[in-house]
């Protein structure tokens, strides 16, 4: 009996094991991408905090706008769940018309300051496939879509109508960052910041504001749901100039050439 119950133990601790190793999909992950999409979920970094380390590299199409910049646009339903992976297989391509005139703006808006420099269509490939084709969206007005909607969230101008600017020594009340938003964006928008160590002391820095879009991707809407505030009563909004952006890449593995049309087409 003794040996009976040592070896049910064994095999219960190694169904343990491979349970860490292999984890079960539960049924509600496995729903996930079949689940109604009711809006969309723009993310927009600031590049100020996101460069705060100094590991950021020129991509390798051009300097970046001065400005947020495009991290995703997330398929969600209501509740904030995220939709994603809604077909097992993908196709990604930028000779689409009109898909070769939105590249300057999506070389300019939505590329990836991560190192080694890049040109960002890994970013977008990823996003389309990922969350794109959950949405009622094809290809071309998805990436319409992303770009209008930063444009019209014009976050830059709506901070300096309300006298808040880049600054490394001037902190801002989140409450008056949220002021402005919500006098120009309604409810639309959430606040995400990053912690710092700056010496010997810590800095909350404003790093990303996420923006709820309605399904079609046409409007901002209220968003429907909350997220849990990662940021302090005082943030500061950092500055980010070109000369933050490491164009040694060679220090960083080498500069990737720019993608082809053909082998942009996946």
């Amino acid at each position: 009996m003794a040996a009976r119950s040592k070896t049910i133990s064994l095999l219960a601790l190694f169904i343990g094991i491979l349970c860490l190793y292999f984890p079960v999909t539960t049924t509600a992950a496995a729903a996930e991408s079949s689940a109604a999409v009711d809006l969309l979920y723009l993310t927009l970094v600031w590049p100020g905090a996101f460069c705060y380390s100094g590991q950021c590299c020129m991509p390798t199409t051009g300097e970046p706008a001065i400005d947020f910049l495009i991290e995703d646009l997330k398929t969600v339903d209501q509740t904030g769940q995220i939709v994603q992976d809604c077909n097992e297989t993908c196709t990604f391509s930028t000779t689409v018309d009109p898909m070769p005139s939105l590249l300057p703006d999506l070389y300019s808006n939505w590329c990836n300051l991560t190192c080694p420099c890049n040109n960002g269509s890994v970013n977008w490939n990823n996003t389309w496939c990922t969350y794109g084709q959950c949405s009622q969206l094809n290809q071309t007005d998805f990436f319409m879509a992303v770009l209008n909607m930063t444009a019209k969230a014009n976050l830059l101008e709506v901070f300096s109508a309300n006298d808040i600017a880049p600054s490394s020594s001037t902190s801002y009340r989140l409450r008056d960052i949220n002021t402005a938003l919500m006098a120009n964006l309604g409810l639309s928008t959430q606040i995400e910041c990053v912690t710092v160590t700056d010496g010997d002391s810590e800095r909350t820095l404003l790093s990303k504001i996420n923006i709820c879009v309605s399904a079609d991707g046409q409007s901002f809407i209220n968003c429907p749901f909350d997220i849990q505030s990662t940021c302090n009563r005082e943030v500061f909004f950092n500055p980010f100039n070109i000369n933050q952006l490491n164009t040694d890449c060679v220090a960083f593995g080498g500069f990737i050439k720019m993608a082809t049309e053909k082998h942009l087409a996946m």
